[in-house]
């Protein structure tokens, strides 16, 4: 667990890379997986992601009991070889601190926490939010910005947020570079702030110096252990190697669309959902476990999987990750 004294240093020296959070397997009775999420966190590990968040995917359809053993399920199985984090927000803040100490308890070395989905109706109130349970909690908190919580906050929130011990980065997963940037200048040098879409990273990097892309689906869907686009590019592009980053990064646009399309919902500023269906399903293709979404979600249909397979196989990407053929879970 990193503690809140240290978390600003540590955030600066250890949140590099690429990080991912990936679903809640579920078998098809809808028990937890637990083969499954250690399954996972070895392909994650494959394909070179360097941090590992756990239990965002659908709390909303999971037990407080069932999000703890998860959680204990994942970092047991990360051991300690990249960053592991969880996903502690809840609707209730009590369970939202209950779940964060838990997280200490089982040696996660930081949260990632967003706004609750019901009780933050202001700017004031997601301070007063944020600031009562890291009041309350030691470890390392990594805020996440998304109009999925209902209400995104301002680059002057952020800049508050970050006068918190606790807080030592930021997920801007908004979809506005422009915001990234206003955040980057007001707190930019007392926390790591992250722009979560791989579509800027190319830019985000190059121009502004960013070091992690916290949480994103697109590293493991967009990789495979043979073969890691994402990565390449922006080591290139480290490298002070522009042209060559860039030209790695435009290979990759006909699947980068499917993914942004797929993704387009979870950044409707009035009503955002997410695409955890086909996402589970684009999971279990590539040999991952995902199992059902679990009710009242529903799944995607035959019909939906088949056009959702197609535009992918039309991208001509599969053979480049998958030379030997598509793995099995």
């Amino acid at each position: 667990m990193i503690h809140k004294r240290d978390a600003k240093d540590w955030a600066r020296a250890h949140l590099k890379g690429l990080f991912t959070s990936p679903m809640i397997p579920y078998k098809q009775d809808y028990s937890l997986d637990e083969a499954g999420i250690r399954h996972n966190v070895e392909r994650m590990i494959a394909v070179k992601s360097t941090g590992l968040g756990f239990g965002f995917s659908e709390p909303w359809v999971m037990s407080v009991a069932e999000r703890k053993r998860a959680m204990e399920v994942a970092i047991d199985a990360a051991r300690g070889r990249v960053v592991a984090y969880a996903h502690t927000t809840d609707h209730s803040v009590q369970e939202t601190i209950n779940l964060t100490k838990h997280a200490e308890a089982v040696g996660a070395d930081a949260v990632m926490i967003w706004i609750p989905y019901e009780w933050a109706k202001s700017q004031e109130m997601i301070c007063e939010y944020y600031e009562y349970v890291a009041s309350k909690v030691d470890i390392a908190i990594f805020a996440y910005n998304t109009y999925h919580a209902g209400i995104a906050f301002t680059p002057e929130t952020a800049a508050r947020l970050a006068k918190i011990p606790n807080v030592c980065a930021l997920k801007n997963a908004i979809n506005d570079v422009g915001h990234t940037l206003r955040c980057v200048e007001l707190c930019g040098k007392e926390i790591v702030v992250s722009a979560s879409n791989e579509e800027f990273l190319l830019d985000m990097t190059l121009y502004f110096g960013q070091q992690v892309m916290l949480g994103t689906t697109s590293v493991f869907l967009l990789q495979s252990p043979d073969y890691q686009p994402i990565q390449e590019y922006w080591d290139l592009a480290r490298q002070g190697k522009g042209a060559e980053a860039a030209r790695k990064y435009q290979e990759l646009k006909p699947l980068r669309d499917v993914w942004q399309t797929m993704y387009s919902v979870l950044r409707d500023k009035h009503a955002a959902t997410h695409p955890l269906a086909q996402t589970k399903y684009w999971m279990e293709r590539i040999g991952m476990a995902a199992g059902p979404v679990r009710p009242p979600m529903h799944p995607i249909t035959d019909e939906q999987k088949a056009q959702l397979w197609a535009r992918i196989e039309g991208t001509g990407w599969l053979p480049r990750l998958y030379p030997n053929g598509l793995p099995t879970a």
